[in-house]
C-alpha cells in the first residue's frame, strides 16, 4: 500500500465548482425561550470550515494530492475566512474569482448536543453571467493544462452554468485531461462530454426519470444515463448500499459499503468525488480507484460534520488488502424474478 500512498502523490487535480464556507455553532439546550416556543442554544463553541467545492479540494490535499481551486467567493467575512482555511492547507487562492455584489455562499449549521436544529444559508444562486462568467472561464481554462484530473463540483449555486461547462469540458478533453463530475441538475446534458459522473441515487433517479427503488430500477436508470452521456461512465453513490458503476460496453457492478457504523454524511460524496480524482490522477485504473473512493467515504461518514481522510486512515484500515485484493464487485440483477402488476419487485 505505500508503493499506491506515493503514487497518490503525484496525483495534480483542478477543482471548480461552488466554493462555500461552513459554520457550526455547537451547544446545549435545557429551556425554552419565554418569548416564543422555539429552544435556547447556549453556545460552547463555534468553527468553520470549508465546503461545497473547497471541501473536495481539501480532501485532495488530505490526501497529499496537489490541488487548484476554482470558484467564486466575495471580499466579505466569510470569504475571507474561507481563503484562509485554503491557504492553511497550502491550497493557492489565486482561482478564487471576487464574487463582487454576489458574495460568499456560507452555510451556518446550528448544533445541540449530536442534532442539528437549524441551518442558515447566505447565497445567491443566479447563474454567473457577463464579464463574471468569462473571468471563470479563463481562470479554469489558465489552470487546466497543469493538472491531470478535472473535477466539476456542482452544487447549483450559479458557477457552472451550461456554457462553462460546455466550454470548460471541451477545452480540458481537447487537452486529453480526465474529467469528473458531481452533478446537481435535473438533467445531466451540459456535463456531455465528461469523462465520469458521480450522482447520488436521489440525483440519478431525478436525470434518468426513474425510480430507484431496486437493483432492476438502479440498473434501469444507470442505463439511461449511459445514453445521455456518449462515452462517459456513471458512478451512482448509494450511501450505506456502496457504489455502484456502468460503463459502456461493460457489464455494471455494485460495490457494497465498507462503514463499519454511520455518524454523519455530511460532505461524504466530496470525499468520494476527491479520491477518485487523486487515485485516477496517481494512474490507477477506474475500478480500483472506486474501490478506494468507497473506503474514503466509508471512512468519513463515521465522522462528525465536514470532513477528510488522511493517507493513514485510508492505507491504515486493517481490512484494505482484502478489500482490494477481491475488489469485491457483485453483478447487480439485470430483471427482476416475479414482476406484477405493478412493476414492483416481489
Amino acid at each position: 500500500m505505500n508503493s499506491i500512498a506515493h503514487r497518490f502523490r503525484s496525483a495534480r487535480v483542478l477543482v471548480i465548482g461552488d466554493v462555500m464556507l461552513d459554520e457550526y455553532v455547537v451547544g446545549t439546550v435545557s429551556r425554552i425561550c419565554p418569548e416564543a416556543p422555539v429552544p435556547v442554544l447556549d453556545i460552547r463553541s463555534r468553527y468553520c470550515s470549508a465546503g461545497g467545492a473547497a471541501n473536495v479540494a481539501m480532501n485532495v490535499a488530505g490526501l497529499a494530492g496537489t490541488v487548484h481551486l476554482v470558484g467564486l467567493a466575495g471580499r466579505d467575512a466569510a470569504g475571507v475566512k474561507l481563503r484562509e482555511l485554503l491557504l492553511e492547507r497550502s491550497i493557492p487562492d489565486h482561482g478564487i474569482v471576487d464574487a463582487g455584489d454576489r458574495g460568499t455562499i456560507s452555510k451556518t449549521r446550528i448544533v445541540a448536543g449530536q442534532q442539528q436544529i437549524c441551518r442558515i444559508d447566505h447565497e445567491v444562486t443566479a447563474d454567473a453571467a457577463g464579464p463574471l462568467l468569462e473571468n471563470l472561464i479563463e481562470t479554469a481554462k489558465g489552470l487546466i493544462e497543469s493538472c491531470s484530473v478535472l473535477v466539476l463540483s456542482d452544487y447549483a449555486k450559479g458557477t457552472l452554468t451550461a456554457r462553462f461547462c460546455e466550454v470548460v469540458i471541451s477545452y480540458a478533453r481537447q487537452l486529453n485531461k480526465l474529467v469528473i463530475v458531481d452533478p446537481k441538475s435535473k438533467t445531466f446534458t451540459k456535463y456531455r462530454g465528461c469523462t465520469l459522473i458521480t450522482p447520488n441515487v436521489a440525483e440519478a433517479s431525478l436525470a434518468a426519470g426513474v425510480t430507484i427503488d431496486s437493483e432492476f430500477s438502479l440498473h434501469k436508470a444507470g442505463k439511461d444515463l449511459l445514453d445521455q452521456l456518449p462515452g462517459a461512465g456513471v458512478l451512482i453513490t448509494r450511501g450505506p448500499d456502496g457504489m455502484a458503476l456502468f460503463e459502456h460496453r461493460s457489464e455494471p457492478v455494485l460495490i457494497p459499503t465498507v462503514a463499519r457504523k454511520l455518524f454523519d454524511v455530511v460532505g461524504a460524496g466530496d470525499t468520494a468525488v476527491a479520491t477518485l480524482a487523486v487515485a485516477l490522477g496517481a494512474g490507477l485504473p477506474l475500478r480500483e480507484a472506486v474501490v478506494w473512493a468507497n473506503i474514503a467515504a466509508g471512512i468519513v461518514v463515521e465522522k462528525h460534520g465536514t470532513a477528510s481522510v488522511s493517507p493513514e486512515e485510508l492505507f491504515g484500515r486493517e481490512d484494505t488488502t482484502a478489500l482490494i485484493g477481491n475488489i469485491g464487485y457483485r453483478q447487480p440483477r439485470a430483471v427482476p424474478a416475479v414482476v406484477n402488476s405493478e412493476n414492483a419487485i416481489t
